[in-house]
């Protein structure tokens, strides 16, 4: 029965992982790829390559950005010469002039059309222009001409004064008011026209016929030859896009799937409750599929604006809530997935295989002040020397380094630092806990470990050596120290319910045990387990610290009242139901651990007057009869790490005691 329930639930996830591999294909861009990656500089390590049919030669995106700027500089500024202006101010003068001096008028009036004719432009227009040419707008027809010819308002009256200086009216009329410029920039003339001019530019430079040989084996990607390359695969490219559009799209599918395959079956091999948990496959599944759609669809945008996507916020959720080792391997077929469509494709995966790496080990300490923000900054710093090096390598120089990259990387990080900050939406959402949620868990100032120092002092006591022995034990062989230590502060809380029946809350020779029957002491012993999760779940504690709650005896035997009763009633049968722990055995590392040391401690508690020889031989037995019982079966522990740990624990237990180290004679 168990087996056909692990079937359905794998197929669960085996339809989740198809449903994201369909819904990621409709999003990924049509078309193909080609097949050789290239960059300048480097040797041709292919074979010799010949042009498969005629191309053009498309220009750089530097010699494109180059032309439009000699484009730019050189278009002229569109003017229209304002003939009504002359009309209006002769009209003026002549209102001013007596009736006696109609003959200097016409004189007069020759003059302001020939300046007129020529132009005035507003001398604030000048210091804009820089000396350049403008054109200049009458009528339907334009003619370009210096702006050195053209007149100010200043200079046209110098002109005016000294065309009609020998007149005797000029000394006593201000002429200047008569000037004014009838040159009126056209801007919408002059950017239609630009506009056409830069559109004119022809994106190519000659053609390339077909078997022509491009590069041979072994060949310098020059300059000249990386423009070939680069055209050869934007025509081919393209070409891929109108045919062979069967194949193209049964090849993008077959690597979707391969890609989502891997994942599936790593996390089926390594971590197989993840797929089990509806919740924990959903959040996978889901976060898996926006960032590789969203990737596509800013690949559409502009190919450099992925490097500012924050893809290792996948591996940093998948670290914080999970475990480090799936994190990794998710981020790197994501990055393996998406890199097949980006433009660089060796240098997109390794410099972000390099930061998912670096994120996972930093943020595993994100609840340290200060680490997130460095974690940060670590992780734009790797992108940013990885993207360095590889143009480095690649090309020997930093000619096309552009300003703008170390602020996509800058964008990444920051990001990343704000998503993290979702990690408690997530918690909330899905039941996850985080390193910051273990963090506030493992605070002795919360209200469910004040209760209980209050109401038990000595299983207080208790649960911080624990504590302290089990988070030294899991440092030692490999595991979460943040989350050992939350699940030993609380795998005892359930001793509120009745303090004084365990021996560490109670005073000297006096045991409430003495008067009741050995199944009524199990039983209270017992119900510490199964009320400390109702208690968890009261205080909204998640599944994962309440899994040491359920775990830290396992399905061990009451030993001592067992074996009490079994003396009293020496033929009793089916007694060993009545003192066994309802369980379950610990499932990971972590909660071994925790038994390990909750066993040791209390057992050490009964010693009188502990030496090293009887705590080494009180550790041995315990966990060595733990060991034998099978109760470690169902977790990943090695019995190399459970010599460790029996080490550790006794190193720890003498510090406690102080006991005295045997010398030799």
């Amino acid at each position: 029965m168990s087996r056909k329930i692990d079937i359905l639930q794998y197929r669960k996830a085996m339809i989740s992982f198809f449903l994201a591999s369909i819904a990621i294909l409709f999003f990924m861009p049509g078309g193909g790829k080609f097949k050789y990656e290239f960059n300048q500089g480097e040797l041709w390590l292919h074979e010799e390559l010949n042009a498969p049919f005629d191309f053009p030669v498309y220009k750089s995106e530097t010699e494109l950005k180059e032309e439009h700027a000699r484009v730019t500089k050189l278009s002229l500024n569109y003017f229209v010469l304002d003939s009504l202006v002359v009309e209006k101010q002769l009209a003026l003068l002549q209102e001013r002039i007596d009736r006696d001096n109609r003959r200097e008028f016409a004189s007069l009036k020759e003059t302001f059309i020939t300046i007129y004719n020529r132009g005035i432009i507003d001398a604030s227009k000048i210091s804009e222009l820089k000396n350049k040419s403008i054109a200049i707008v009458r009528g339907n027809t334009y003619e370009e001409t210096p702006v050195s010819e053209l007149f100010t308002q200043i200079s046209a009256n110098e002109y005016v004064n000294n065309a009609v200086r020998k007149y005797y009216y000029a000394d006593n009329l201000n002429l200047s008011q008569f000037i004014v410029p009838n040159l009126i920039f056209d801007e919408t003339l002059t950017s239609k026209i630009r506009h056409k001019n830069l559109e004119a530019i022809l994106p190519t430079e000659g053609m390339i016929s077909e078997g022509v040989k491009i590069v041979a084996h072994g060949e310098q990607i020059t300059p000249e030859v990386f423009k070939a390359l680069t055209s050869l695969k934007k025509e081919y490219e393209k070409s891929l896009a109108g045919g062979n559009r069967f194949l193209t799209i049964l090849g993008r599918t077959f690597l979707v799937f391969c890609c989502m395959g891997c994942i599936f079956a790593l996390l089926l091999t390594f971590r197989r409750t993840m797929l089990v948990e509806n919740k924990c496959l959903v959040f996978i599944v889901t976060l898996l599929t926006f960032f590789i759609i969203l990737a596509l669809q800013v690949l559409k945008m502009h190919p450099n604006l992925i490097y500012a996507v924050p893809f290792t916020i996948v591996p940093i959720y998948i670290s914080s809530f999970f475990y480090s080792r799936p994190a990794i391997y998710l981020h790197f077929f994501m990055i393996l997935l998406i890199g097949s469509f980006v433009p660089a494709s060796f240098e997109f995966v390794f410099i972000n295989s390099i930061a998912g790496i670096t994120a996972v080990i930093g943020f595993k300490r994100s609840y340290e002040r200060g680490e997130l923000f460095f974690t940060g900054l670590l992780i734009m710093l790797v992108y940013l020397i990885g993207y360095i090096s590889l143009k480095l390598l690649h090309e020997g120089s930093l000619s096309d380094f552009t300003w703008y990259i170390p602020l996509l990387f800058l964008i990444n990080s920051l990001l990343v630092i704000i998503l993290y900050q979702f990690t408690f939406l997530f918690e909330r959402l899905f039941g996850f806990v985080s390193i910051s949620r273990l963090v506030e868990l493992a605070n002795t100032n919360r209200k469910l470990l004040r209760d209980l120092t209050e109401i038990a002092p000595g299983t207080a006591q208790h649960v911080m050596q624990v504590a302290n022995i089990a988070e030294a034990v899991i440092s030692s062989i490999g595991g979460d120290p943040l989350l050992v230590r939350a699940g030993a502060l609380y795998h005892d809380i359930g001793k509120m319910k009745n303090p004084a029946f365990f021996v560490e809350n109670q005073p000297a020779g006096i045991s409430p045990h003495d008067k009741i029957s050995p199944e009524e002491s199990a039983r209270i012993i017992i119900e510490h387990v199964t009320y400390g999760v109702e208690l968890a779940h009261k205080h909204h504690l998640p599944n994962a610290i309440i899994d040491f709650i359920k775990t830290h005896h396992g399905k061990s035997l009451v030993y001592f009242f067992y074996m009490k009763y079994m003396n009293e009633h020496p033929d009793a049968q089916d007694a060993v139901q009545k003192f066994t722990y309802p369980g379950p055995n610990p499932s990971s590392k972590e909660m071994v651990v925790v038994m390990m040391a909750d066993s040791c401690e209390a057992a050490s508690r009964s010693l009188s007057n502990p030496d090293e020889t009887k705590l080494n031989d009180l550790v041995d037995k315990i966990i060595d009869r733990q060991h034998a019982g099978g109760l470690f079966n169902d977790s990943n522990i090695t019995l190399k790490e459970i010599n460790t740990a029996k080490s550790i624990i006794k190193n720890k237990l003498k510090n406690i005691y102080h006991a005295r180290i045997a010398y030799p004679n």
